[in-house]
């Protein structure tokens, strides 16, 4: 099985950190979670929400656990007519944002973030899992 590196981890989440500053977006916060949804790795850059701490945990770790985007998740409970708590998972969320991190076919976690819209907190994961698959 795959793991994230932390020296990994750290040397995307830095480079993430210097492209976004670069672009003069919106701070956001990063998590990381491991296979099992647990977060191995948080960074909440200054002056972003409170509140996208948890969200970008729960983002991360939907991701990880059931294999798919946020978005694809969202549109699935939108399309079976569920919603979050049909999945009894504490930090199960729809909210968009959230990439699975995969080496091959084997899921090594998920990526979330918050602190935009959900559509550019989509984008900015997907740079970072760029980041991140380059060290992997």
């Amino acid at each position: 099985m795959q793991v994230l590196d932390e020296r990994n981890i750290l040397d995307a989440a830095r480079r993430f950190c210097e492209s976004h500053a670069i672009s003069r977006d919106t701070p956001v916060t990063l998590a990381v979670c491991s296979p099992s949804g647990e977060c191995v790795f948080l960074l909440k850059m200054h002056g972003a929400p409170q509140l996208s701490y948890d969200i970008a945990v729960n983002k991360a770790r939907t991701s990880a656990v059931m294999k798919v985007t946020t978005r694809a998740f969202h549109e699935r409970l939108i399309h079976e007519g569920l919603s979050v708590a049909d999945f009894c998972g504490a930090g199960t969320t729809g909210l968009i944002g959230g990439v699975p991190v995969f080496v091959g076919d084997e899921i090594c976690g998920g990526i979330g973030i918050s602190g935009c819209k959900p559509e550019r907190d989509e984008e900015l994961a997907y740079m970072f899992l760029s980041y991140l698959i380059e060290k992997i």
